[in-house]
């Protein structure tokens, strides 16, 4: 085959015609031709369903032309129905991390990406089998966007979010498929891919024309497609699923013929005023063409019909003009029945052939109206305008690509089918948690980007690719969800060290997170609630330290000084505790005449609720000891006199086997939690104190599950202060 010629094929639904073109002196010229019909319905509505059948019509085609040419034909221009066109408009958008500069990689993920967006949406809205393929034949981006603003260009610019409208445009893999296999068995490899309109248009509506509001009407068999011009440019295309071959199965059902002898009767109704023929019962018929016509007119004002609605529908309103091409423009009053559905004159719809093409010389007897198709496709591929082809590896898999926009390694991935998003990785979710009522945040990771590469090198997704190019594509890896511990979100705590009792004790944090203690190694939980507070008090060291009796009993001295329960220690202090301290006298029980000590009793007893005022205060403390203080002003006999041995305040210790003793009241807290009285051996509590004192679940029950806290009634907070008396409520609810 001569580098400087062209063979081009029209497979159409009732035959296939094939022409050689060639540059020459002259100009364009057609040095060799050939048509053939198919003999059986291999073809219906331009889609191939017998890809065998076909093949034979082809491989003859080419033998014909080979046989005058004397030269092999290998390769072949083609093109596909235009019913088999799928436009879809989509809009994608991509987050950016860091306000980083848009480079011009990161564009061309995002238009990937919204095609492959294009292609999802197509499957989806076909409503077939999902594995139903489509090849992207060309996209367009409407414009670009960033952060919500529209933009010419997005490389060098900075934002949080890019976004692009994209138009793309697919022919299902089945079309495509479907050539190649006719292809092969004829010896023949696909050199460029067009659609039929496009063709068309090429040679009947040049650049010239198409200023004008024109619309181009290819009337095949199966199907009509249609292209308008306007402004300067093709504007739409569209496709009516019915053509010539509607015409036919009307003529084969109304006189009983098969398919063929119906087409002839179809040709030859214009031609003579009495057409001849036999019926598939042997019976020999001689029928008017006026009666024949009359027959028909019905579907073909249908015919007529669906193809100027479709028109109206592209173009908004009625064209300029109509230029009808194809077999099926033959139709019998087709071109009247246009003419009069778009309210044009007759002189402003017409059936062009070979005549419309005046740059195009050769192969005169290649005349009619069928004629355009091919010579249209012969032109665009040899203009360069046609898809071209490649053959790459990816991954270990061979693609077909189009070579579309001169085709890149980011073309190769996307008709490999690989998920655009696996070029850049997911940024790892982040973990937030609240530390006393403040929200912190850790990130996740960044994660790994893809890595592709082109015959063993490292490329980006913009890089060209030739035939038998090897890709190899490594997915991103994600970046990981944020982990960490409660240690990594914690202030830096000066750590408490004292002595007690001459021996270093190191004072910890009190930690609680969903109202559940823990510790500085205790693992982060996504949007749990943390507080933490150091023990700085006296009672609070000690307790830590694991003193659990009534520490009103014990003598504490830091630095050798006496000191209360609240007093704030400091690092390095020594906290000195020793035994519970003896009164200096035991008091006997025989000491205390039984009048005064009964009347003593029966002040409690006759005055329940001295718990909460002056007078006699009588408690049980967690180590099951009963105290009983009295006041001064309270401790008078029947007499008057005062009761021996009570100060202005008493402290009654009865322990049992022990005999009472003296001493300064305690420090402690007396609270009610669900109604159960609570003892704590110290004042100044916040409510989170409470919660190793208390048997409750303070493991959520189920999801979902939120923790109430009253205190008096009143919603709480873990820092609310409490003090003797107070009610405190705590419940989960849903």
């Amino acid at each position: 085959m001569k580098e400087t010629s062209i063979f081009a094929l029209d497979i159409g639904t009732r035959s296939v015609i094939g022409v050689v073109m060639e540059q020459t002196m002259k100009g364009l010229e057609i040095i060799a031709s050939e048509s053939m019909e198919h003999k059986h319905q291999a073809m219906i509505d331009g889609q191939i369903h017998d890809i065998e059948q076909v093949a034979l019509v082809v491989k003859a085609v080419k033998d014909k032309l080979e046989a005058k040419l004397g030269y092999e034909l290998k390769q072949v221009a083609v093109a596909a129905a235009g019913r088999a066109l799928k436009t879809v408009r989509t809009q994608v958008s991509q987050e950016l991390e860091d306000f980083d500069e848009i480079k011009y990689d990161d564009v061309l993920r995002l238009e990937l990406q919204g095609v492959q967006m294009a292609q999802t949406e197509l499957i989806a809205g076909e409503l077939q089998e999902e594995n139903l393929v489509y090849n992207c034949v060309g996209y367009s981006v409407v414009n670009y966007a960033l952060d919500g603003a529209k933009i010419r260009n997005l490389v060098g610019q900075k934002g949080r979010e890019i976004s692009a409208d994209i138009i793309a445009t697919f022919l299902p893999r089945v079309v495509v498929d479907s050539l190649f296999a006719v292809l092969q068995r004829a010896g023949l490899e696909m050199m460029s891919l067009t659609l039929e309109p496009i063709a068309a248009s090429t040679v009947v509506v040049p650049p010239s024309m198409r200023q004008l509001n024109i619309a181009l009407v290819d009337v095949g068999a199966g199907t009509s497609d249609i292209a308008l011009t306007s402004d300067g440019s093709i504007i739409g295309y569209g496709m009516v699923p019915m053509a010539g071959d509607e015409i036919t199965d009307a003529i084969s059902h109304l006189y009983l013929v098969d398919f063929y002898q119906a087409e002839i009767i179809k040709r030859q109704v214009l031609e003579v005023a009495e057409v001849e023929f036999e019926d598939v019962l042997g019976n020999s018929c001689k029928v008017k063409s006026v009666e024949i016509l009359e027959g028909i007119e019905e579907i073909v004002n249908d015919l007529a019909k669906q193809i100027c609605d479709k028109i109206i529908s592209l173009n908004r309103k009625p064209p300029q003009a109509v230029i009808c091409i194809g077999g099926g423009s033959l139709t019998p009053m087709l071109k009247e029945k246009i003419a009069d559905y778009l309210n044009l004159t007759p002189q402003r719809v017409a059936v062009r052939g070979r005549d419309a093409i005046r740059e195009v010389l050769g192969a005169q007897n290649l005349a009619g109206p069928e004629a355009v198709t091919p010579i249209g496709i012969a032109v665009t591929a040899l203009e360069n305008r046609g898809l071209g082809f490649a053959k790459v590896t990816v991954n270990g898999k061979e693609i077909r690509l189009f070579e579309v926009n001169k085709g890149t390694v980011g073309d190769a991935l996307l008709a490999a089918g690989i998920d655009m998003k696996k070029l850049m990785p997911r940024l790892g979710l982040a973990l937030t948690v609240t530390v006393n009522g403040k929200l912190e945040i850790i990130k996740g990771t960044r994660g790994k980007p893809a890595v592709i590469k082109l015959n063993g090198q490292e490329v980006s997704i913009d890089t060209p690719i030739r035939h038998n190019d090897v890709i190899e594509f490594i997915p991103a890896e994600d970046g990981q969800d944020a982990t960490g511990k409660i240690k990594d979100i914690l202030p830096d705590l000066m750590p408490l060290r004292i002595g007690i009792n001459d021996r270093l004790f190191e004072v910890k944090p009190v930690i609680t997170m969903n109202n559940e203690l823990a510790d500085m190694e205790t693992d982060l939980i996504d949007n749990s609630r943390i507080t933490y507070h150091m023990p700085c008090t006296v009672g609070e060291v000690l307790e830590q330290a694991g003193y659990t009796d009534d520490l009103s009993l014990y003598e504490i001295t830091v630095n050798g000084e006496s000191v209360d329960l609240l007093h704030e220690l400091s690092y390095g202090d020594n906290l000195e505790v020793k035994k519970p301290v003896q009164a200096e006298r035991a008091l006997n029980p025989e000491d205390i005449p039984e009048r005064q000590l009964g009347q003593l009793k029966g002040q409690y007893e006759g005055h329940p609720d001295s718990l909460a005022g002056p007078g006699v205060d009588l408690t049980a403390g967690d180590t099951g000891q009963e105290e009983i203080n009295a006041n001064k002003e309270n401790s008078a006999g029947q007499d008057g006199q005062e009761l021996p041995l009570i100060q202005e305040r008493l402290n009654f210790s009865v322990n049992e086997g022990d005999k009472p003793t003296v001493g300064m009241p305690p420090a402690q807290t007396i609270v009610y939690v669900n109604d159960k009285q609570i003892l704590i051996p110290r004042n100044n509590l916040i409510l989170t104190d409470l919660f190793t004192k208390i048997d409750f679940p303070f493991t959520p029950p189920g999801p979902g599950a939120r923790l109430r806290m009253k205190v008096n009634g009143y919603a709480a907070e873990f820092t609310t202060p409490i003090k003797t008396g107070d009610r405190v409520e705590l419940e989960w609810y849903s």
